[in-house]
């Protein structure tokens, strides 16, 4: 299953769509200020109600994200500048590849590629698409939202000590 999306920046504001191959929408992301604390969320609200994602800045050094799906807790995502990959604490999953140029894969535990990102042309100009399977939508969408928000953050911010994560 593919999930197509606007290619820009990603930043706390962003309110879009995300479709399926076809134009279906299936998601709908939206930033909202909450308790003093940045907030994305990304609703399920065309297919089905029950699934949210919220991403959350996280007080936790390195600077990080967190992802909620409805009230449970699911991961904190983490670049890890020295090894070059992103740590999504989500029963092992992790992310690898050019991310400079936003592309890149979600592997599980055993290295089996969960989903595929990466930009792409359409009708209406360059996207961002995620390849996965439809299991893993809400969490590789999730993942990857994560993943472009701290890579927007990495480019703005100085370089920090990542001395304890080696």
């Amino acid at each position: 299953m593919k999930l197509l999306f606007e290619d820009r920046t990603a930043s706390w504001t962003d309110c879009f769509d995300v479709t399926d191959e076809i134009g279906r929408k299936l998601f709908r992301v939206e930033a909202r200020q909450g308790a003093g604390r940045k907030r994305l969320k990304v609703y399920a609200s065309y297919l089905h109600n029950k699934s949210v994602a919220t991403l959350t800045e996280s007080l936790n050094e390195p600077p990080a994200v967190e992802i909620k799906h409805g009230t449970r807790f699911v991961s904190v995502v983490r670049y890890l500048r020295v090894r070059k990959f992103f740590d999504l604490g989500f029963i092992d999953w992790y992310a690898a590849g050019n991310f400079e140029n936003g592309n890149f894969f979600i592997y599980d535990a055993n290295g089996r590629t969960v989903a595929a990102v990466y930009a792409a042309s359409t009708k209406t100009g360059l996207c961002r698409v995620i390849d996965t399977l439809p299991e893993y939508t809400l969490h590789s969408l999730s993942f990857a939202l994560a993943i472009r928000l701290q890579l927007a953050a990495e480019f703005l911010a100085p370089p920090i000590a990542e001395t304890a994560l080696v």
